[in-house]
């Protein structure tokens, strides 16, 4: 992390020293000067990533490393602040000299000294300990056979729960396409892909369907030279010994010799043979040869003869396996698997580099040969059945994690052997394995230290609530399994992933939240002209494709909505994050001002304080709360005492009142702010002074004055605003607008909201959230179209859409929420060119009647929608012609009612993939009963029909 921690430092001392070059004044020099030490430590990190795990010099060198990058954070920081401030004064208050100003102006040149002295003994101490050469040793390969040993001992100790997954698996392997094809199993580490691999090699059936079997571990710190000879040592027989071209002329001189004193034996034939024998490859030439000799008749003495000598000249001068190169050694994999209908297991890939430079020589031999391979990561899944361009991949099998009842099968096993668990100890032993979450090598290693320990209750029961204190006490046999995945993540992607040690256990993560967190706190670097919140999700897609995230929900749009981490990866982000200061979980709120943490998360307070004392300094840059009730003081009052330096503050998930004090503006750094405040909140104006605030989420506060404050137009790096509306925005005038904001939720629709989109405001908008005025029923929006990057526009109660809004050709998804929608306006829907997701909500309340809508589809609507959901209306009618939907894939019907039957157009899409009904009413239920779906089109119903019907 160290290494996270010096480039992100050096991307903003370069970003400094081209847009601020005014604001360092005097101190251009030293921080340029500071910016070249820092570079030669990141050339040092560099050259030492992934070579510290086993090296405590090493580890040592980057811990001081961090801790000056930390420092020069700190300096370089603490400085912009004071500038800042200076800035924010009148006319007359600049031509003041500022004494906070000189002081940290002195203060900053002084630490970038005592950085740089610091640095110096860094580097000398490297120097005098010889760490430059502990840093390339083979420390890491030996570790990690060390620890695929451990590996192998735990993931094989049982197998359990693999049977339907053998079958699935088996099947790939001995049915389908002719040519060679990849399988592949996939997931995260200790789920038993080794284990299930293993069970299906040795499975009797695969056994008898293969000629040739051969199994090799591949790992991270991979050698293709043994990972041939692994396969080609598993051939029988051995391939023979060869010859290397240039002793292959010394060979053919040998014969012709022989040739010249035999001539009238042989009459002639070997000279053809010997110009033929030059063109070929060995292989080719032991075939041959042996050809020859079985064509000569009646000189058995010369055959001898020849033959010996052939057999003498590869005793003396041919190359064994272990001596031949790499090339060599695919050249003979290749010729040995000629023919053969082979069966090669890769275990335990980790990049795709090792597959590019092996499977050239796999020969597809039209014979259903295949090779199967285990991996944490998708791509190299993906990358490896996809190389066939002339056959369909087969989809890489994701192996789930164990249910309840294989889970305590497993623990069982572990446990008693063959025996019967003891009737008392059964539901203190199934309530212990469920904090397992059906990972097998978590359940197997806790059944191991209870297998060792006394078989009582009261001896069980300290395991509750403990299970992974118990498992991560001794690393070897779990946790460093685990630590594999984390120490491949390339180093952009790790402080995204240890972040994920602020939630709690078992959280449901909202992926948009994390995205916007991850952001704000500098984690995610832009590419190109790409939107910065798409570069973000795609590192999410990556954590999960690499095993280490779980999606718990997706969205309509196939996204992912809400995600998830095992705990036991997560104890692993809360480890390393302490070790590298990254991040500190606390279940209290004294927190002691000595940490350097850089991250806070507090969960489950009862008072939310990060210092101890107003006046204790933190460092720390981030705070982010879960749980704790209410307090009689608002905890951003302390952090604009004792944490100016703080970027992100997330107290959303706090049962608290949070108001916002006119100090806010203190924390002149933060990027992100989200607190929950009930409806006793005003923000005040000195919000508008945080020019550095990116997110600002209050859909927890119901504000008094309905009306942002009027400098919210000097907030031009805001990038998300989320109100709980309906909240107006204060006139602009000729202001300039906010040309970064991508989301604006909770405003009220009214003529002045009208003149600011007229005026292209917002020209980057991409999501929209909009309210009616109260008391105004005006019609909404009419003049939409200068907005070129919209693709999301969720409209709230009653309200008249206008003819520009249903023009808008860049809308992706529309959401309408308790809207009187008449035929006229969902037909004006249908005529959206690029709307492909659409959803109709009415009201919730149970006191209230459902919204009414008629739906009027001719042969031309939503011919690019995909899922369109209904909720909680009331459908009084559906038409649809022919040629309308075609597109569709998903429908969701919701708490609806339906006294029509439903078209029959729609049954006949062939497009569509996935029904849900959800809470249908009895009218609804009844046709459903009746409806006989398509192969293809799948129909769920909540709660089951069959329930329905008691």
């Amino acid at each position: 992390m160290a290494d996270s921690v010096v480039s992100f430092l050096l991307e903003n001392l370069s970003q400094l020293l081209i847009q601020e070059s005014k604001l360092l004044g005097g101190l251009e020099d030293q921080v340029r000067s500071l910016q070249n030490e820092l570079s030669l430590i990141n050339a040092f990190l560099k050259n030492t990533e992934g070579k510290r795990h086993d090296n405590e010099l090493v580890k040592e060198v980057v811990s001081q490393i961090r801790d000056v990058a930390y420092d020069a954070e700190d300096v370089i920081d603490t400085y912009i602040m004071a500038v800042t401030k200076h800035r924010r004064k009148g006319k007359l208050g600049k031509l003041i000299p500022s004494a906070d100003r000189a002081i940290a102006f002195h203060e900053v040149a002084k630490k970038i000294e005592s950085i740089k002295i610091i640095n110096k003994e860094i580097n000398d101490n490297r120097g005098k300990y010889g760490i430059e050469i502990a840093e390339s040793s083979g420390g890491d390969v030996e570790a990690e056979e060390i620890l695929h040993r451990r590996r192998k001992h735990v993931e094989e100790d049982q197998v359990v729960g693999f049977a339907h997954d053998t079958e699935a698996l088996v099947k790939r392997l001995i049915e389908g396409s002719l040519q060679r094809n990849v399988v592949s199993i996939i997931g995260m580490g200790g789920l038993g892909k080794t284990t299930l691999a293993r069970k299906i090699y040795n499975n009797n059936d695969v056994k008898n369907y293969f000629d040739f079997r051969g199994w090799v571990y591949v790992s991270q710190e991979y050698r293709i030279k043994e990972l041939l000879l692994g396969i080609l040592k598993g051939l029988s027989p051995l391939p023979r010994v060869m010859l290397r071209a240039e002793l292959k002329e010394k060979l053919l001189r040998g014969l012709a010799a022989m040739y010249s004193s035999n001539n009238d034996k042989l009459k002639g034939t070997l000279t053809e043979d010997l110009k033929r024998f030059k063109e070929m490859n060995d292989e080719e030439f032991r075939k041959a040869w042996s050809e020859f000799l079985g064509g000569i008749q009646d000189h058995n003495d010369l055959k001898n003869s020849l033959s010996n000598f052939v057999q003498d000249f590869y005793s003396d001068n041919g190359v064994k396996l272990e001596d031949m190169t790499e090339d060599e050694l695919k050249s003979v994999l290749l010729e040995s698997l000629k023919d053969k209908r082979y069966l090669l297991v890769m275990d335990d890939i980790w990049n795709i580099e090792v597959w590019k430079e092996v499977s050239t020589v796999f020969p597809n031999n039209l014979n259903r040969s295949r090779i199967l391979i285990t991996t944490r990561i998708k791509e190299v899944s993906l990358h490896a059945s996809s190389v066939n361009n002339s056959v369909p991949p087969i989809p890489p099998y994701e192996l789930p994690l164990l249910k309840e009842d294989k889970s305590w099968e497993l623990f069982s096993k572990k446990v008693f052997g063959g025996c019967t668990c003891p009737p008392e100890l059964e539901t203190v032993g199934k309530q212990i394995v469920k904090s397992c979450h059906g990972l097998p090598l978590a359940i197997v290693v806790l059944g191991g230290l209870l297998a060792c320990k006394e078989k009582t209750n009261r001896i069980w029961s300290k395991y509750i609530g403990h299970v992974n204190s118990y498992l991560t006490e001794d690393r070897s046999s779990c946790m460093d399994i685990l630590a594999l995945s984390y120490n491949h993540l390339p180093q952009r992607l790790k402080p995204c992933f240890l972040y994920f040690g602020i939630y709690p256990e078992d959280f449901e993560i909202p992926v948009r939240q994390l995205i916007r967190l991850w952001i704000a706190e500098g984690f995610i670097r832009q590419i190109g002209n790409r939107n910065i919140e798409d570069v973000a999700e795609d590192y999410l897609e990556e954590l999960i494709d690499r095993s280490l995230i779980q999606v718990a929900t997706k969205r309509l749009d196939g996204g992912v909505k809400k995600c998830r981490i095992h705990d036991l990866l997560r104890d692993l982000c809360i480890s390393e994050s302490s070790k590298e200061k990254f991040l500190e979980v606390r279940l209290d709120v004294n927190l002691s001002p000595m940490s350097k943490s850089r991250r806070i998360s507090i969960h489950y307070a009862n008072y939310p304080y990060i210092s101890s004392h107003p006046f204790e300094s933190s460092n720390s840059r981030s705070l982010i709360a879960f749980g704790g009730v209410v307090g009689l003081e608002s905890p951003l009052d302390q952090l604009c005492d004792s944490n100016k330096l703080v970027r992100v503050v997330d107290l959303s998930y706090m049962d608290i009142c949070c108001l916002i004090p006119n100090r806010i503006e203190n924390l002149i750094l933060l990027r992100y702010l989200s607190i929950p405040s009930g409806n006793l909140h005003v923000i005040p104006d000195s919000i508008c002074n945080l020019c550095n605030l990116e997110t600002l989420d209050m859909r927890s506060s119901t504000l008094k004055s309905k009306c942002l404050p009027k400098g919210i137009w000097k907030l031009q790096k805001l990038r998300h605003l989320y109100l709980d509306g309906p909240t107006s925005l204060p006139k602009a005038g000729n202001k300039a607008g906010l040309p970064n904001l991508q989301v604006l939720t909770g405003i009220a629709m009214n003529q002045d909201t009208d003149c600011f989109f007229v005026k292209t405001k917002f020209p980057n908008l991409r999501k929209l959230g909009l309210y009616p005025s109260r008391g105004e029923e005006s019609e909404l929006l009419s003049s939409f179209l200068p907005w070129r990057h919209l693709q999301t526009l969720k409209i709230y109660k009653s309200c008249q859409l206008s003819s520009q809004i249903l023009s808008q050709s860049t809308l992706t998804k529309m959401t309408l929420v308790a809207a009187d929608l008449s035929p006229e306006i969902t037909s004006a829907l249908g005529r959206l060119t690029s709307l492909r997701i659409l959803k109709l909500q009415g009201r919730q309340h149970a006191s209230r009647s459902h919204t009414e809508i008629a739906l009027n589809c001719d042969g031309s609507s939503f011919h690019q929608l995909e899922v369109f959901k209904m909720a909680n209306v009331h459908v009084i009618q559906w038409t649809m012609g022919t040629g309308a939907m075609p597109s569709l894939q998903r429908l969701i019907i919701q708490h609806c009612e339906v006294h029509i039957p439903l078209p029959d157009e729609l049954w006949r899409l062939t497009t569509v993939r996935d029904v849900e009904v959800i809470y249908p009413s009895r009218n609804v239920a009844r046709m459903l009963q009746q409806l006989q779906m398509r192969d293809g089109c799948k129909l769920q119903v909540y709660p089951p029909l069959d329930q329905l019907r008691k």
